[in-house]
């Protein structure tokens, strides 16, 4: 089996899943302010869903807590790592395994985004495969973006 051989069978196993990452510069001492508003509006305003996919996880690793929607309600649990750990950081799970991640940059004036799409793939997983999953993905992405405001 080759490598590729061998990654087409990881993707047929656990499925595909395309990664994509969205830098937002904001320059300056007001864009350094803006980002920090933006991180604040996410934590405090957390999107119900994105691309038309319910959030169903909510991730904190700056607070360390994790919110998760189980029986029609909101519930709140520790995330367990060292307190010395925390890091500015979110994460958004939704009902479809689309998660995406944002954090600001801690030496520019940037935000980044980060999208883990997933895509459900065939068995077997070919090349064409490959190509057209790559293809679905990146045609999510402006909706995405949409639902984050970006």
């Amino acid at each position: 089996m080759t490598l590729y051989d061998y990654l087409l069978k990881i993707y047929e196993d656990y499925g595909f899943q395309k990664e994509t990452t969205i830098n937002v510069v904001r320059p300056g001492k007001t864009g350094a302010e803006e980002i920090q508003a933006m991180m604040v509006n996410y934590r405090n305003n957390p999107p119900q869903e994105i691309a038309g996919e319910k959030v169903i996880k909510i991730k904190d690793f700056k607070l360390l807590k994790q919110q998760e929607f189980k029986d029609g309600k909101w519930v709140e649990s520790p995330i367990e790592m060292p307190l010395n750990a925390t890091s500015n950081v979110l994460q958004y799970f939704t009902e479809g395994g689309l998660k995406v991640s944002v954090r600001p940059s801690g030496t520019e004036p940037k935000i980044k985004f980060y999208f883990e799409i997933p895509v459900k793939s065939g068995k077997p997983f070919t090349g064409a495969d490959y190509e057209r999953c790559t293809a679905e993905a990146e045609a999510r992405v402006p909706a995405i973006k949409a639902s984050l405001g970006l």
